[in-house]
């Protein structure tokens, strides 16, 4: 999990001694310095994320999340969303791109390759045919189809049926296949065929009456540059703007406390 632990070692912050008066405040400050410092950390992680990522998903904008400090867990966490109801967290698929380096393999990938349609260890990137939403990713109806006719769903009731098959070639529905080693021209991955259209005359003057898109390519790895520095980007906002939260809070803190006036 890629998370930030904020807590506040006051006299290294301010590198000074505190009256007891101030020492008698410094729990409350503490705790909403660190909340407030948090909260901007948050911020910035989710405006990165919107810069950073072409078309990002709103998952992916909200992925950054934070729990508030309390007098008992005097320490805020900025954290990148862990679960999802739907897909991959944005923890996992975002890691890569925070620490460089290649991704993990996705759902889709362990169950083609325990299917035998993909060879174990490779990845699937986007082939040309692909049809892909408007944050640029594979549209999940997409890979659904693939999953159903290459038999490859974990609940066999969601793969197609013999019945279902015949129903949709009588529709004209292409088919997808797939390639674990390269056959011809066409490289390991996912295809789907496709019914030549009524005006590609040259084509069909030659007996062709269908036409092969690449929906996926295998390949065996995928590697991501560093580019949404997290860590950096909460360094520098602890930096500038945590002694800035803990002097306010702290002097918020003796306006109001109860102990002023006390011996």
């Amino acid at each position: 999990m890629s998370l930030v632990r904020i807590e506040v070692d006051a006299d290294n912050v301010l590198a000074r001694q505190f009256t007891e008066l101030e020492r008698q405040n410094l729990p409350r400050a503490v705790v909403q310095a660190c909340n407030a410092t948090a909260f901007e950390m948050r911020n910035r992680w989710a405006q990165t994320a919107g810069r950073v990522f072409d078309r990002p998903t709103a998952l992916t904008v909200r992925a950054s999340q934070y729990e508030k400090a309390t007098k008992q867990k005097p320490y805020a966490v900025v954290k990148l969303r862990d679960e999802a109801l739907n897909g991959t967290p944005p923890a996992r698929y975002l890691l890569p791109q925070v620490e460089g380096g290649g991704r993990r393999t996705k759902g889709m990938e362990k169950l083609l390759q325990a299917k035998g349609a993909m060879p174990a260890g490779m990845f699937a990137v986007p082939g040309k045919g692909a049809q892909l939403d408007g944050y640029g990713n594979i549209k999940r109806g997409q890979v659904n189809q693939i999953l159903s006719q290459l038999q490859a769903r974990n609940d066999p009731l969601q793969n197609e049926t013999e019945v279902s098959r015949r129903r949709r070639r009588r529709r004209g529905v292409a088919d997808f296949f797939a390639l674990n080693r390269k056959k011809g021209n066409l490289l390991p991955g996912i295809y789907q065929r496709r019914e030549m259209a009524a005006g590609d005359a040259a084509r069909r003057a030659i007996g062709a009456t269908s036409r092969i898109f690449s929906i996926f390519i295998f390949v065996r790895s995928v590697a991501y540059r560093k580019r949404y520095d997290i860590f950096g980007l909460a360094q520098r906002t602890w930096d500038k703007l945590m002694p800035f939260y803990f002097n306010r809070e702290l002097q918020k803190a003796l306006d109001t406390s109860k102990y002023r006036g006390r011996s």
